[in-house]
């Protein structure tokens, strides 16, 4: 059982509990015309304790089965007046206590059975808009598949990435230097002065075909029937673990080498870097996290997530184009500033159209599928660009 927001085409919403694709357990529907039930449901219908409250202010409370009021109730007139006792199948059969104001015993139920009938047709209606509506084309059979086919998108361009680090020249002997820069007491000079050691060298080409091989691994452990499940679980409650922990690697490893290619080779400016980029991410899941449970979208850790995600590139621009003349920094350098740019504003424009819920983005699982596509392009379009940075001239 999972719990989830829908909107339905006429704008009705319901709020609670689901069991496949029924509404079942608690849960709360809302028209727009102001007709509200909350309480207990079962295989779609109104089932067990609840409340309906009526547009025109009358409020039934009291035992459903199907859908129908069903067992005991009281039914509240908008003038204060009641009616309480057994119900079966929608029809007042006796009272249960006497009735506050002036309604007899004889007198008829037209007022409660058209509100019954009103009630049930609303709910035909309802019913009928679920199965005319045309199904879903984002389920999550369709996500499975949509994640298997991106992880063997990553995997071929990983795996090709990796076959020409290890097999051309130009590209396994690119390597970026890792210094130290601690300080230490010249006794020449009797003051402390910078030391600059060489920590180490990275194989470049290589760690970028790591980028890309992380991602295919996350894609497929997605697959499995073991993670599939917890992964569809958490989509249901509009989160995804998986994403944001895959992120917090694969981006955090492009990132630090796109420094390094820009001139970074501090160890501690690179780890920084990629803590600071990592922590965006945990950021991401901090914030579908926290608003699982609430009903106004608390936005701070969006926020902070941003603060910690510019870090990093304030740190790259600054060795990009502080220390050289722009008109001879390489054409690659621009390119890779500028996609970063547009790929890091869409998405968090992604995620702010889901909890905006915004067209099609009220589902959350159209947001998802939004996710893996511009992260399939972003990766890409990085990854290429750093490799063909590896090939220019130095």
């Amino acid at each position: 059982m999972s719990r989830d927001i829908y909107t339905y085409p006429d704008g009705t919403i319901y709020k609670g509990d689901w069991s496949g694709n029924k509404r079942h357990g608690y849960g709360i529907w809302i028209r727009p015309d102001g007709t509200k039930y909350e309480g207990e449901w079962e295989n779609d219908k109104p089932n067990g304790r609840g409340v309906l409250i009526n547009p025109n202010g009358s409020k039934y409370s009291g035992d459903w089965k199907e859908g129908k009021r069903h067992g005991r109730g009281t039914l509240t007139y908008p003038d204060g007046t009641q009616r309480s006792g057994e119900w079966i199948a929608g029809k007042f059969v006796g009272e249960k206590q006497p009735l506050k104001g002036q309604i007899s015993e004889t007198e008829d139920c037209r007022d409660l059975e058209q509100l019954n009938l009103v009630l049930q047709k609303r709910l035909e209606e309802l019913e009928e808009s679920k199965l005319n509506r045309k199904p879903r084309i984002i389920s999550f059979a369709y996500l499975k598949r949509f994640n298997f086919v991106m992880g063997f998108l990553h995997l071929i361009q990983g795996s090709l990435m990796l076959y020409f680090a290890l097999t051309i020249e130009q590209i396994s002997n690119f390597k970026t230097p890792v210094r130290s820069y601690f300080l230490q007491f010249d006794t020449a000079s009797m003051r402390l002065v910078t030391n600059p050691e060489l920590v180490g060298e990275v194989p470049f080409a290589m760690f970028v075909s790591f980028f890309l091989l992380l991602s295919a691994l996350a894609h497929f452990i997605i697959v499995m029937p073991g993670a599939n499940s917890i992964y569809n679980r958490d989509l249901k409650n509009r989160i995804n673990k998986f994403r944001w922990y895959e992120y917090s690697l694969s981006s955090s490893l492009m990132i630090f080498l796109i420094a390094m290619l820009f001139g970074v080779y501090d160890i501690g400016a690179l780890i920084a870097i990629f803590i600071l980029n990592a922590s965006m991410n945990w950021f991401g899941l901090l914030m579908e996290r926290i608003n699982q449970f609430t009903e106004k979208t608390v936005w701070s850790p969006f926020v902070f997530g941003t603060i910690a995600g510019l870090g990093p590139w304030v740190i790259i621009i600054l060795h990009a184009l502080g220390n050289a003349d722009p008109a001879e920094v390489p054409w690659f350098v621009y390119a890779i500033i500028g996609s970063y740019f547009v790929f890091f504003n869409l998405f968090p424009i992604n995620m702010i159209l889901q909890y905006k819920q915004v067209g099609k983005w009220a589902d959350y699982l159209y947001g998802e599928r939004g996710y893996i596509v511009l992260s399939l392009v972003a990766k890409s379009v990085l990854a290429w660009l750093v490799y063909f940075g590896v090939m220019q001239p130095t």
